[in-house]
């Protein structure tokens, strides 16, 4: 087995610190053991981190290199984050308790991908746009004038990062904010400090200069609520629950910072009647078991709510029960074991609660709903499936964060489209049928900054963000690019046409 990442220090203007807030025990939720100690950041070591990425963005050289060579600095770090992929993957499993195959191919697989399609589409985004004015407002007079908008980097980023997908999520924030011009001081989850540590590795090697890119694990908030209301920092970028993310946008908004919030969820996958014809249950059982085999649930976008025609909906129990029951749990370093532990015996409670409040209100459990009596260890729980009996249920509404599903049923498309969008939530959607018109109607209709058809698509080139509760700003793409940069309206005039 690969070891760990080895860096257990901040990283702060260009060096390596001895942590001065205390040391910060990392422990596998699977084992119960400690398995690496990082030196956590003071509060006053999180300042100096700001500060030097206030002077690296105010008077360093970054934020005026040329796109392309910002790029090959962006790339040298993926190259260094590549060197250690079996390190990350052994990370992930320890730290974040992910199953192996998960932890592979998105934890860190799509993460390494997502750093260069990133790079390549900055690349092909123009610095500069013409705007969209009549051509005879382009004349004045005799003379020309010229109205463009210019993207300028946004200025110094707070980067606040959760616990479930930790790796990618850094990739995500760090690297558009970099490609932006941007300086960045990274706040990792307590619960998943190397996954961030690994970045001041990554930025060392590939040259960056001091500043441009800080790391501060923590063992507190203390730091997480400086850099929300430090005056030197223009943008916070945050992922994690919608509660927290009020109280960020409430320490921000005295000096009216940006904010890019990526909140909670309570996704549903919709499968219309056509999907059933010909057998399609099938669709429905590896949809669900998307689920619960992404990280034990424990995902924003996850599309835990299930609805299904209210005429099929005791064959779906019945087809889901049979497969849930038997789900393979246990070590997440297992290729084997489909679904690993929640990250803290508080976040087992916490879904234990939820699906027993769920059943008071009338909710029938099928399956699961326990600690899996042959786990001695770890905080696992076992895949859930409950029946409700309305779209208000707590378990059809409350985001879980954990290995349930909640099955609704609905009598037509008006009650389905109605139960989607029942939710203070909308991160993401979706769409299982074999009509696209239909299904791209029912798209439309949907209040979600995600709505997948019959696929899903995450990468570096695709955005992601909210509706409503689920917070503003988006992650990845050209928008996600975009949200690390100001628009800037430049007129130019004075100047004649050619040959006059």
């Amino acid at each position: 087995m690969a070891d760990l990442i080895t860096e257990r220090r901040p990283f702060v203007d260009g060096q390596w610190l001895r942590g001065a807030g205390g040391e910060l025990a990392v422990s596998s939720p699977a084992s119960e053991e400690v398995v690496a100690r990082v030196e956590a950041a003071s509060p006053a070591q999180t300042e100096s981190a700001v500060l030097a990425a206030r002077r690296a963005f105010d008077s360093g050289p970054w934020p005026t290199l040329t796109s392309k060579e910002r790029i090959a600095a962006v790339l040298r770090m993926a190259d260094a984050l590549e060197a250690r992929r079996a390190e990350l993957v052994e990370t992930v499993i320890q730290e974040a308790g992910c199953p192996r195959r998960v932890t592979e191919m998105a934890q860190v697989g799509m993460a390494l991908d997502s750093i260069r399609e990133l790079c390549e589409l900055y690349g092909r985004m123009p610095a500069w746009e013409h705007n969209e004015a009549p051509l005879a407002d382009h004349l004045v007079g005799g003379d020309v004038r010229l109205s463009i908008r210019r993207f300028e980097p946004a200025g110094v980023v707070a980067a606040i990062t959760p616990y479930n997908f930790p790796f990618i999520t850094n990739v995500w924030k760090v690297v558009p904010a970099l490609l932006a011009g941007c300086t960045v001081v990274l706040r990792p989850s307590p619960l998943t400090p190397l996954e961030a540590i690994v970045f001041g590795e990554a930025a060392e090697e590939a040259g960056l200069p001091p500043g441009v890119l800080g790391v501060v694990p923590e063992t507190g908030s203390e730091g997480g609520e400086l850099l929300t209301t430090h005056p030197a920092v223009d943008l916070v970028s945050f992922t994690g629950s919608t509660d927290v993310g009020r109280a960020i946008a409430a320490q921000a908004a005295p000096s009216l910072k940006r904010l890019i919030l990526e909140l909670g969820g309570k996704s549903a996958q919709l499968h219309l009647p056509d999907t059933f014809e010909g057998g399609g249950i099938g669709k429905v059982v590896q949809g669900v078991m998307t689920v619960f085999a992404s990280h034990a649930g424990q995902g924003c976008s996850l599309q835990t709510r299930l609805l299904v025609p209210e005429s099929k909906r005791a064959e779906v129990l019945d087809a889901l029960e049979k497969v849930v029951t038997g789900l393979p749990i246990g070590d997440p370093s297992d290729p084997a074991n489909l679904i690993g532990p929640l990250i803290t015996a508080a976040q087992r409670d916490r879904v234990d609660g939820i699906v027993s409040d769920a059943v008071s209100s009338g909710a029938k459990l099928v399956t699961g709903g326990r600690r899996p009596p042959q786990l001695e260890r770890g905080w696992f729980y076992e895949p859930t499936l409950l029946d409700a009996p309305s779209p208000d249920n707590p378990a059809a509404a409350r985001e879980i964060f954990g290995p349930v599903v909640t099955v609704l049923g609905y009598r037509d498309i008006e009650e389905a489209v109605a139960i989607a969008n029942h939710s203070e939530f909308g991160l993401s959607c979706g769409i299982y049928t074999g009509d696209l018109q239909q299904g791209l109607s029912i798209a439309e209709r949907i209040r979600s900054g995600t709505v997948q058809i019959n696929t899903s698509w995450a990468s570096g080139y695709t955005p992601m963000g909210g509706y409503k509760q689920s917070g503003y700003g988006r992650e990845r793409g050209a928008a996600g690019i975009r949200a690390f940069q100001e628009l800037k309206h430049v007129v130019v005039g004075g100047f004649a046409p050619p040959g006059r």
